[in-house]
């Protein structure tokens, strides 16, 4: 009897989870243009009021790049982040196509890596986040992909990389000193733990974990070549405020990301004003822009290529 109601709830639990999906991208889609300029509009208008604090936009101009060879090393990284990320979508896509209960046969790295080049294309071209979900969902050869089982394996990835943030986030609220706030988000983390684990394949969650330990790294790289942090203050004060910055831009749905990830990291790093902003601007340049016009190219020299699982 205890095991059909666990079975019964975990089936509930996963049809509300597709049906909250469908709801929110259905609405999204229909508010987008609204909703992506209000958020930029908002966004730039923080940031330029942090700026002005500091001599305004013109402070920009003074920012730079001190020691070229970290952005290298951020550099080096990339393929790594986004290596994660399709082992990620490899994962949830190919539990999709093979369907529940049928055996395991992995969908092919090519077309994997298609989808995800693709879905970064389409998040930077888009007006919202969502973006990402919607390209590879579209570039997609199976037609399982193509609808709800699709979204709701994107929306599993998405979900496990928030998660990711704010488990980052606890040990960086202890290291601030706020270990009050640190407990809170632990009691939190570990409830949200339990039920993501019912709906999420547990190497997602690792991969997850991994993959925002690469991204903070390559923030960290980009901060200290760009003057904003010292090396000495990486644990203390760096790797917190990078928390913070994700956890609000990250976690929320935002549906813009240029403007708005620049005025949270100038919010977390007032004092380090403008070289942060530099440094957040160059690593959106790498981890979206950079993937983005990649993945164009791949998408383009591959529209017409044979596709196969």
């Amino acid at each position: 009897m205890n095991s059909m109601f666990v079975t019964t709830k975990y089936a509930s639990t996963r049809l509300a989870l597709a049906g909250w999906a469908k709801k929110a991208s259905s609405w999204v889609r229909e508010h987008r243009k609204a909703l992506s300029i209000l958020t930029s509009v908002v966004a730039l208008f923080v940031l330029s009021w942090v700026l002005a604090q500091q001599d305004g936009w013109g402070a920009l101009t003074t920012a730079r790049l001190r020691h070229p060879w970290l952005v290298a090393l951020a550099v080096a990284l990339w393929p790594l982040n986004l290596g994660l990320e399709a082992w990620k979508w490899r994962v949830l896509s190919s539990k999709v196509v093979r369907g529940e209960g049928a055996p395991v046969q992995w969908r092919r790295w090519r077309t994997v890596w298609r989808e995800v080049m693709g879905g970064q294309t389409w998040a930077t071209v888009g007006p919202l986040r969502w973006a990402d979900g919607l390209g590879r969902l579209a570039l997609a050869p199976e037609s399982r992909l193509k609808g709800q089982r699709g979204a709701v394996a994107f929306a599993k990835g998405a979900a496990a990389q928030g998660w990711a943030t704010w488990c980052w986030a606890i040990p960086a609220l202890f290291a601030w000193g706020w270990p009050t706030l640190g407990a809170a988000v632990l009691l939190g983390v570990a409830a949200a733990s339990v039920l993501l684990m019912r709906l999420t394949p547990p190497v997602v969650m690792g991969l997850s974990l991994i993959r925002y330990a690469v991204f903070a790294l390559q923030y960290l790289l980009f901060l200290t070549a760009f003057g904003a942090i010292a090396w000495g203050e990486w644990w203390t004060e760096a790797c917190p405020r990078i928390a913070a910055v994700w956890c609000a831009v990250g976690t929320l749905p935002w549906p813009a990301e240029l403007g708005v990830r620049e005025a949270a990291a100038a919010w977390a790093f007032d004092n380090h004003l403008p070289a942060v902003v530099a440094a957040t601007f160059g690593l959106w340049l790498l981890n979206r822009g950079g993937s983005a016009t990649v993945g164009a190219l791949v998408v383009g020299r591959m529209w017409h290529s044979p596709h196969s699982t």
